[in-house]
């Protein structure tokens, strides 16, 4: 043989130098054998067999051995090789080295040669082996999250060690979550243990735990999903998660760009798919009937209505069997529906900064102003003779402080320019219901709080922003009030930014509210103030005020909330009708009106002409009555052709002969207007040359008017209204 050939030729090399000392060590044997793979790769093999032979106990001979058909790509005798190794030097640092690399290839699913011919060395051991190499793995690894993958791994190759091995590991997973001190339920012990550890134990038949035990995990992975799907994805890896940062499991969701990321990693992009199905899997466990849970394929109501009606049936029946079903579906649908609902209103909050949905603009749910006087019975053109109620006054406000008027149903008018589809209502009115229905059980509403705080949802501002939406919605305005102004304290604190949408929907939602518990002046307050934050730009399209749902066709025995963008030419509309309406309980249910208060009603009256015509003409049978008007701001914001034409008719013998102060101060005629009150003829003529004068306006841009109005009296429009 070769090999022998080898030794004798080193024999004699031996005796040429004098050397006494015949070194045949597994040190040089390995190191000759290095020497002739470059030469003669058979030669080289045959020297390892042979330094097998001499020294069947080296682990330094057996490794080289197993190195050459490593590199020669042999799979099946390194395999064999890697299994007398196994069995021999268990303890060996070399032989765990190796072991990790080729773990680590099983685990990462690894496509590159290397990569596939480990996993065809590791496929060729003998079964048992193969399990205890993963076992010893797993307990030779320190970090959690190695163990954890290397005992899935196992579970998944050998999936009757699921019995020994499947609870430990979500034990271990939990346990270590509190003692690394993570705060996040998106920390990296929580993702693996909800995305992949519990849907392999709850996949298995083979494991069956107490109910309670599965209730406990479907809490912990209902608060990871919501958590989850509520941030942007560039939030993923949470601020003050210890350790490296870890990609996020997937079970089943393969993605493109996660090349080498095997064993489920991938981001998980359909968050709450992955719940409804983890929920199926324990309501399978645990014996649940079928048609309490929500099928992800299904639409929100009709999930909902799946839900109620079954649960009406069985009403009566309180056991556990029927509550526990019922509490875990409407919960995940409840917070699957707000959630829908919230990245609807507020799609800059969920966005990625990769996306450009960041640069949406956010919806704010507002009150519908005019219900009150939709209900009432008046005539609906302008043009003709307005004949009152006995029990109505005129400019009757649309306040709510009579005790007596009980609030509509609301629903929410579509508006799909705006974003606002039937999907989204939906979405909305199904959050709603589900909500009534955990508050209507005390078992329900006491375990949903209990939840809900330990899960810390009132730092949710997406779930605060519904709540107060709810809230609104209801017509409970002092409790949404209470929540509005602890939201502004919070918003208030954060360093001002110009345009900041969710103080604007803040501020917006409280002056609603002010309204309707009839407090005008804080309204007005509120209102203003939202003024000063809405930001005019360039890319604002005009706003077109109708949706799907006209006024024709709205029921007068409704409620409409409109659901508009935080833009300036869907707001301002808004605001001018609410001060309008403040001013009109002002002017109207008044005895005594200062004339300015009535000039501030003509301005806003302009902005949605010729709609409030007819409380325009209420204003001038009030001005009639009083005999005169003082007004100097009229020709700096009345531009409407009718308003003037018909203040240019008051001003004549057949109008009346209202006396008109409407000029602003000028030192030159004052004592001469002070004394005529525009009776002389110098006073005419200058009243005449300003009307005409003020004609030529009548095309300016009555959007821009309505803001420098809103801005220049604000002081003035406020204090009128205390």
């Amino acid at each position: 043989m070769l090999g022998t050939r080898l030794l004798v030729r080193r024999e004699k090399i031996h005796k040429m130098d004098g050397e006494n000392d015949l070194s045949f060590g597994p040190k040089w044997l390995v190191e000759q054998a290095q020497k002739c793979l470059k030469y003669d790769p058979d030669a080289s093999k045959s020297l390892l067999i042979t330094a097998r032979t001499l020294h069947p106990q080296n682990l330094r001979i057996q490794f080289e051995a197993y190195c050459i058909e490593k590199r020669a790509r042999n799979t099946h005798p390194a395999s064999l090789l890697l299994l007398e190794m196994f069995e021999q030097f268990k303890e060996e640092v070399v032989l765990w080295d190796e072991l990790h690399t080729i773990t680590g290839a099983l685990k990462t699913h690894n496509d590159d040669e290397n990569g596939v011919f480990l996993q065809g060395v590791f496929g060729a051991l003998p079964d048992q082996t193969q399990y205890d190499i993963l076992l010893l793995s797993a307990d030779h690894c320190k970090d959690i999250l190695e163990k954890c993958k290397l005992k899935l791994l196992l579970i998944k190759r050998f999936p009757a060690a699921i019995v020994e091995h499947g609870i430990p590991l979500v034990d271990m997973l939990i346990e270590a979550e509190k003692t690394e001190g993570e705060k996040q339920a998106t920390n990296r012990f929580r993702r693996v243990m909800v995305c992949e550890v519990l849907p392999t134990i709850c996949a298995s038949k083979e494991v069956n735990c107490a109910p309670k035990q599965y209730y406990k995990w479907l809490q912990k992975a209902i608060e990871f999903y919501t958590v989850y799907a509520s941030q942007p994805a560039w939030k993923s890896d949470q601020k003050g998660a210890k350790g490296p940062p870890t990609p996020l499991l997937s079970p089943g969701i393969k993605s493109a760009g996660a090349k080498g990321h095997g064993f489920g990693f991938s981001e998980l992009v359909r968050p709450w798919e992955s719940l409804h199905r983890l929920l199926a899997m324990i309501a399978n466990k645990c014996g649940w009937d079928s048609k309490f849970v929500p099928d992800e394929e299904r639409p929100f109501t009709v999930n909902w209505l799946h839900i109620n009606e079954n649960y009406s049936r069985a009403k009566g029946n309180d056991s556990v069997n029927i509550r526990k079903p019922v509490f875990y579906s409407t919960l995940v649908l409840y917070l699957q529906a707000v959630h829908g609902y919230a990245s609807a209103v507020d799609p800059e909050q969920f966005a990625s900064t990769s996306t450009g949905s960041s640069h949406l603009s956010s919806l704010v749910l507002l009150e519908d102003l005019e219900c009150r006087r939709r209900m009432k019975k008046h005539h609906k053109h302008a043009h003709k003779k307005r004949k009152l109620d006995s029990t109505d006054k005129e400019g009757d406000s649309d306040s709510s402080d009579d005790p007596g008027f009980h609030f509509p149903v609301a629903t929410i008018r579509v508006n799909k320019p705006a974003g606002v589809t039937q999907e989204v209502i939906d979405m909305f009115q199904t959050a709603v219901d589900c909500w009534q229905l955990l508050y209507s059980n005390e078992s329900f509403e006491k375990d949903l709080n209990w939840l809900l705080s330990r899960w810390k949802a009132e730092s949710w501002q997406w779930f605060t922003s519904f709540q107060i939406d709810r809230l609104l919605y209801k017509a409970e305005f002092g409790q949404a009030l209470r929540m509005l102004q602890e939201q502004y304290k919070k918003l208030s604190t954060i360093q001002h930014i110009e345009g900041n949408q969710q103080l604007l929907k803040t501020l917006l939602q409280t002056a609603a509210c002010y309204f309707r518990l009839s407090q005008h002046s804080n309204a007005c307050e509120m209102t203003l103030n939202a003024v000063c934050h809405l930001t005019l730009s360039s890319k604002d399209l005009p706003y077109n005020g109708q949706s799907s749902t006209t006024d024709k066709m709205l029921s007068k025995n409704m409620r409409q909330l409109p659901l508009v963008t935080c833009t300036a030419p869907a707001l301002l509309p808004y605001f001018i009708q609410l001060l309008l309406l403040c001013y009109k309980k002002k002017v109207f249910h008044h005895a005594e009106t200062e004339d300015m208060a009535l000039g501030h009603m003509l301005v806003l009256m302009q902005y949605d002409w010729p709609r409030e015509e007819v409380l325009f003409q209420d204003l001038v049978k009030k001005l009639k009555k009083q005999g005169s008007f003082f007004y100097p701001a009229f020709f700096q914001y009345i531009i409407n052709i009718d308003m003037l034409e018909e203040f240019a008719f008051l001003k004549t013998d057949s109008g009346g002969k209202l006396q008109l102060d409407l000029l602003p101060p000028n030192p030159s005629v004052m004592r001469q207007r002070t004394v005529t009150r525009n009776i002389t003829k110098g006073g005419k003529e200058e009243f005449r040359v300003a009307m005409e004068k003020q004609v030529s306006r009548c095309g300016e841009n009555i959007d821009m008017l309505m803001r420098t109005f809103l801005t220049n009296e604000r002081d003035s429009l406020q204090q009128l209204l205390m």
